[in-house]
């Protein structure tokens, strides 16, 4: 390290794609430090030469800057570039990363300092989404940026937002915060140490496995209260990205993915391609992921925030494509007979063998309650409640296969008060009845998709619901047609105990609700 100065040094990471601007950015990092004798940089340079000569022009104290070049062809992404910066780091006190196209504001240096010692934790980052500019130099309004969740997408990999607060609002102190934008970070330099940079994370899910990694090994994230930085947002043609360029770059964030959810505790991989120095890149033991989910409101494996579903727009599950996915999935299920069941297509859940206390159960259970008009939400075949709906006024059926309901009306004709129609029970609201029974249907729908089901049984007019329950505490994630021991008493549905119960075995119980005990 360079001991020309007696100030606590910063070394500052830059990860450069073929990007013209960072000459400037490393300008104005120097121009606008109020001491920039005590700033070293360090920038990984992919680059295309000849075509990107005109990103080298460093004409600003180049003995303070470090710099890997590598051929744009050989770079594996920005969290590898990441990573290779930081071995460029020779013992400066603290460490900040930004990004290859951003301003500065005046004194930036003294004011993270400065904030990071306001910090009240014993090991501070700070870290934001920084506010925009326009090059060369425009920029925004000054304002207080606090990251928050925004989606899962369907790998469930999240994304963020960000929230703007007016200046004169701003904490004396910064805040903590859960989230941490990776095109401003700055901290004590040990955390190079503590939490190197994973190179085999891609892009997606780069911030969020960083908070969590930083957060599991002790350290606090807080959200800067006064303005340092400025970053160019904009979509501009001479500022190619990685993907663009690289042909085998969706092979290299198809392996991201899957260490994330690993990593998140979404879903172990075996793969060991996946899990490439997950020791060394893993979570800490200072504090547990468990405890993280708490702390920030993310339910990883539900896909929850603060108890709700949190995924993208076009994911809902009422959405046309959605809807046209859910059929297309439970009729082939249907038609393959993919749950391998000889006596019934619905699945050995159904058959009289897995049913022979709930047949005894259930007559006694509608006799007691009044039930005279059944809605079965997701009937199947009907295999195991057939013989039961004699003792009924009316028993209607309903299932989103077009296939089954023809063939259920053909082969019940003759049971006048047995009725069978086609329905998705997600975005239908069913005609009034007594009682809803949904048996063994609500476990394979994602947990949005059951939310929304739940809705329309509350908005039909039926005085019950009987549905499967699995109490243990908590729900996961899964794709329309999957399966999971679905818990209603437990986010995001919240549904008190049930007011009868049968135990069918193991953790599958039968549960009676009546239907003003569902959230309006």
């Amino acid at each position: 390290m360079d001991t020309s100065t007696s100030l606590p040094t910063i070394f500052v990471s830059i990860a450069s794609y073929r990007d013209p601007d960072c000459q400037n950015t490393v300008r104005d990092l120097f121009e606008k430090a109020a001491h920039p004798e005590r700033v070293f940089i360090g920038i990984c340079w992919q680059y295309v030469p000849v075509d990107d000569d005109d990103c080298f022009v460093l004409d600003t104290r180049p003995e303070q800057i470090r710099t890997i070049k590598v051929h744009a062809s050989e770079s594996k992404g920005v969290c590898w570039a990441r990573s290779q910066v930081q071995t460029l780091w020779r013992g400066e006190d603290y460490f900040l990363q930004v990004d290859s196209h951003m301003r500065f504001a005046a004194g930036w240096d003294d004011l993270l300092i400065e904030m990071l010692g306001k910090c009240e934790s014993p090991k501070p980052v700070l870290s934001t989404y920084p506010l925009a500019f326009t090059p060369p130099d425009t920029l925004a309004d000054d304002g207080i940026v606090t990251i928050f969740p925004k989606e899962f997408d369907d790998h469930g990999v999240l994304s963020q937002r960000s929230e703007i607060s007016n200046m004169k609002d701003a904490p004396p102190v910064p805040p903590r915060n859960a989230f941490i934008g990776a095109g401003l970070v700055f901290a004590s330099a040990r955390i190079i140490e503590e939490v190197p940079y994973d190179p085999h994370i891609y892009f997606e899910g780069e911030e969020i496995t960083l908070a969590v990694r930083m957060w599991t090994k002790g350290w606090d994230i807080h959200v800067p209260n006064a303005v340092v930085a400025y970053h160019d947002y904009g979509r501009r043609q001479e500022r190619p990205r990685h993907w663009h360029d690289q042909t085998d770059w969706s092979t290299l964030n198809q392996h991201a993915r899957k260490r994330i959810r690993h990593l998140l505790g979404v879903e172990l991989s075996g793969d060991g391609e996946n899990l490439v120095e997950i020791d060394r890149f893993g979570l800490g033991a200072v504090r547990s992921l468990a405890q993280y989910e708490a702390f920030s409101g993310l339910d990883f494996r539900a896909r929850l925030y603060k108890g709700q579903p949190l995924q993208r727009p076009g994911l809902a599950a009422d959405t046309p494509e959605q809807v046209a996915a859910r059929k297309a999935v439970f009729t082939l299920i249907w038609k393959e007979n993919l749950w391998a069941c000889e006596e019934t297509r619905s699945g050995a859940g159904s058959a009289l063998s897995a049913t022979t206390a709930l047949r005894e159960w259930l007559p006694k259970t509608l006799d007691f309650l009044d039930v005279r008009i059944l809605a079965d939400a997701g009937c199947g075949d009907a295999n195991w409640i057939k013989d039961l709906t004699t003792s009924l006024r009316f028993y209607f059926g309903y299932d989103i296969v077009p296939g089954l309901v023809g063939d259920m009306r053909s082969r019940m004709q003759e049971r006048t008060n047995c009725f069978f129609s086609e329905a998705d029970i997600v975005t239908t609201t069913l005609p009034e009845s007594d009682a809803i029974l949904c048996r063994d249907c609500l476990t394979h729908l994602p947990l949005d998709a059951v939310l929304m089901a739940l809705k329309r049984f509350r908005q039909s007019g039926a005085r019950y619901l009987i549905a499967t329950t699995h109490p243990i505490g908590r729900n996961a994630w899964i794709r329309g047609g999957g399966w999971q021991a679905l818990d209603l008493t437990a986010a995001p549905f919240n549904l008190p105990a049930p007011r009868m119960v049968l135990d069918e075995g193991g953790t599958k119980k039968l549960g009676v609700w009546a239907m003003a005990d569902l959230p309006a």
